[in-house]
């Protein structure tokens, strides 16, 4: 059982109202405050850590809160917990959930990936701390969602990812199990945006992918503002046969195939 001091209590019943994930240095400094804590904010985190309540994490100034629900010093086994600290050190950070974790936080995959992913725009490097993760680089042009407490891409940034780099999604198989789901969320000025820029190719695979989705209006509008350009297109290993689609020029060779409705 873990222990508490008189003087740690009104410390610790903040720390369990509030029931955070991460706790930073400066949290326990402006909680401990409110207190009525008078030792520096260093202390407390050692005596919290010695006792059990914080559990270190490999970025530096940021602990995993562990409440007395647990009933011992043990984790929460949260595998997106370096993330969380990063971003509450670094609350400004372009960092968010990514690909095939963005599909299971968003609710379509049933399944999380073995290896989480993140993204950050290409010209930021992630700090040691989150090496652990599976990065790639994307500049979402929509607005992330919250979930679970962290930045996710939307819809529209993983349909557009996954029609940019399908080399660098790695659940295909399953795609067809949500691909309705996501497209429903999905406008085709959201798509536009993500997609300016980028070539043809890019433009007609995302154009398959959502009429794949049931979204045959989207699909129309993305092809009459696409760039000029000639396919057929490639949506998937190029070394394997695949199912042509004529009206969008596209080999789709990932065997997607949709859940029945």
């Amino acid at each position: 059982m873990r222990s508490v001091t008189t003087k740690l209590a009104a410390l610790l019943e903040v720390l369990e109202l509030e029931q955070p994930r991460v706790v930073s240095r400066d949290d326990l400094q402006e909680w401990g405050r409110e207190v009525g804590v008078t030792w520096p904010v260093d202390v407390s985190v050692r005596r919290l850590r010695d006792r059990g309540w914080l559990l270190d994490l490999t970025t530096r100034g940021v602990w995993e809160f562990a409440p007395a629900s647990r009933a011992g010093p043990f984790g929460a086994g949260d595998p997106l917990i370096e993330l969380r600290a990063t971003l509450r050190r670094h609350a400004d950070a372009p960092l968010s959930v990514a690909a095939e974790s963005a599909a299971y936080l968003l609710g379509y995959a049933t399944r999380r990936p073995a290896r989480e992913v993140i993204g950050a725009p290409p010209s930021v490097r992630v700090p040691p701390a989150l090496h652990g993760y599976r990065l790639v680089h994307w500049l979402p042009r929509t607005p992330c969602v919250v979930r679970d407490a962290l930045p996710v891409w939307s819809a529209p940034t993983l349909l557009a990812f996954m029609a940019s780099r399908p080399a660098l999604y790695g659940d295909w198989p399953n795609v067809g199990d949500w691909l309705r789901s996501a497209t429903v969320e999905t406008r085709a000025d959201q798509l536009v945006a993500e997609l300016a820029g980028r070539p043809r190719s890019t433009w007609a695979r995302a154009a398959y992918l959502v009429a794949r989705g049931g979204r045959e209006d989207v699909a129309q509008a993305l092809l009459a503002t696409a760039p000029q350009g000639r396919g057929p297109y490639y949506l998937g290993d190029r070394s394997r046969s695949g199912r042509y689609d004529a009206g969008y020029d596209v080999i789709d060779s990932t065997g997607l195939e949709l859940a029945d409705s």
